[in-house]
């Protein structure tokens, strides 16, 4: 009779433990389970951020620019490969004479006439936020003409980072100037670069979040 009740007891004991061992590997399962469930909720959180930031569209920028050798034209041309930029070569009338010696004597002038030369083309900037100023540095500032397009354009809200081409003379001479034909206009005029140097170009438009992906 003991012997009966001994085995029934021990018995009943392999069962509860057993009991035990089935139901801590059902949780452990399950833990695991959730685990991966979380990581795999947290990755594709993660990819679709960075497929959001990949695919986010640049602002609207627009580089107006005026060359008369061609220098500043080359500038403004890698400027748009390296932002994806609209493109406008402002047209000025009268012309500007190609020779050198004669186009210093009508520059000076100007300048002493505080003359405002026409731009015949004078582009629509409504749907750009960004525009890109670009012009050859005569006398060590800008050229008359552009007074005329700080009087004549619309930059209210605009966003102007001016670029100059010189062999000598630093964006910072021309700031002055352009900090004074930017006043009242609502625009916000940047510090603007030298453009002849391709590096310095392309770390300044990197600096400024314009290159294009």
């Amino acid at each position: 009779m003991k012997n009966r009740i001994s085995a029934i007891v021990v018995l009943v004991i392999v069962v509860v433990l057993a009991a035990i061992g089935i139901y801590t590997r059902n949780q452990t399962t399950n833990h695991n389970a959730a685990t991966s469930s979380s990581s795999i909720k947290t990755s594709g959180s993660v990819a679709k951020k960075k497929e959001t930031a990949k695919t986010k569209a640049p602002e609207p920028t627009l580089i107006v620019y005026y060359s008369n050798s061609g220098t500043t034209q080359g500038a403004a041309e890698n400027i748009q490969k390296k932002t994806g930029a609209d493109i406008v070569e402002m047209q000025i009338t009268p012309a500007y004479p190609s020779d050198y010696s004669t186009l210093t004597q009508v520059a000076k002038k100007q300048i002493n006439d505080n003359a405002r030369p026409k731009i015949t083309n004078l582009p629509d900037l409504t749907k750009y936020r960004t525009i890109l100023l670009g012009f050859p540095t005569w006398y060590h500032r800008p050229p008359m003409f552009i007074n005329t397009f700080f009087e004549q354009a619309n930059v209210k809200g605009k966003t102007i980072i001016p670029f100059t081409t010189s062999a000598s003379s630093p964006m910072s001479e021309s700031t002055p100037f352009l900090e004074k034909m930017a006043q009242g206009t609502g625009a916000a005029l940047k510090e603007g670069f030298r453009a002849n140097d391709d590096q310095a170009t392309t770390r300044y438009l990197e600096q400024a979040g314009l290159l294009k992906n």
